[in-house]
């Protein structure tokens, strides 16, 4: 399965450097399921999405959104690679958040305790027929800015594919500009 990712992208940064399109920042702060025990992959099953959940708290969208001085770099997408087979529970399905007594708003609300309560709730469910195993690789969940786009969040490390720098005339950018409407210049 392919998913997306807007970061800050530095071409000549070295494997674990920032910059680096697998660059893993630790420690995570401030993410929905972050936990200083497990590094977790945010990205999004659309690269509109990708590009919209980067932004979206911007009024005004312009060519500078993409700088990233403290890199003296640009944001680009990344397009990843997870196994077509990861274990990704889906938390848009009413029964999955009903076994783990979970409303709709406590997954979409941006209430770091409590997101990242059932974060680390799923990571720790262990798999009905292997104890010693993970039940979970990834978690999925509707966008708080259009619950149409999908987040995904994946414990498995994806590969790369590919980097596409970004620029206002990108198609994921204009998709996500007029799903947020916003207007670009």
């Amino acid at each position: 399965m392919l998913a997306y990712r807007v970061f800050p992208y530095l071409p000549t940064a070295r494997s674990g450097r920032p910059g680096h399109p697998l660059y893993e920042h630790r420690p995570q702060r401030g993410g929905r399921i972050d936990h200083p025990d497990y590094f977790v992959w945010y990205t999004a099953r659309q690269p509109e999405a990708a590009v919209g959940e980067s932004f979206a708290s911007l009024a005004t969208w312009a060519d500078s959104m993409f700088d990233f001085p403290q890199l003296q770099a640009r944001r680009a997408l990344g397009i990843y690679r997870l196994p077509d087979e990861l274990a990704v529970l889906d938390l848009d399905d009413p029964a999955e958040l009903l076994k783990r007594s979970l409303r709709p708003t406590q997954i979409v609300a941006r209430n770091l305790p409590v997101t990242q309560a059932w974060g680390h709730s799923i990571w720790d469910e262990r798999s009905p027929h292997d104890h010693a195993a993970r039940r979970w690789q990834a978690v999925q969940w509707w966008s708080f800015h259009r619950p149409h786009w999908t987040v995904l969040a994946s414990w498995q490390r994806p590969t790369l594919h590919e980097v596409q720098p970004l620029s206002l005339e990108h198609p994921a950018v204009v998709d996500a500009a007029a799903a947020l409407v916003r207007p670009l210049p």
